[in-house]
């Protein structure tokens, strides 16, 4: 099982708050835990920034991994957005 801690895009979003809600975060922050070998999907259909740098931006990627540390060794990150960037 791997830990996600999803945050409103840093730099994105306009209005954080809106999201949070969208989300059912508590703290400003979503915490899921996901298989491991699910998590690049998951990532990847609701375009979170996986990026070290919040280095993505668009409209589409209103979500940042908070925790990209958590990601190291997992199976089927290629495809989660900025992973590795």
């Amino acid at each position: 099982m791997t830990p996600l801690q999803i945050v409103p895009h840093p730099k994105n979003v306009q209005h954080p708050t809106a999201i949070k809600m969208d989300y059912g975060m508590e703290n400003g922050m979503l915490k899921l835990n996901v298989r491991a070998a699910m998590a690049g999907y998951l990532l990847r259909r609701w375009n979170v920034d996986c990026s070290n740098e919040v280095s993505l931006s668009g409209p589409e990627y209103q979500l940042y991994l908070k925790n990209t540390q958590t990601l190291y060794g997992a199976e089927n990150l290629t495809i989660s957005p900025g992973y590795n960037d």
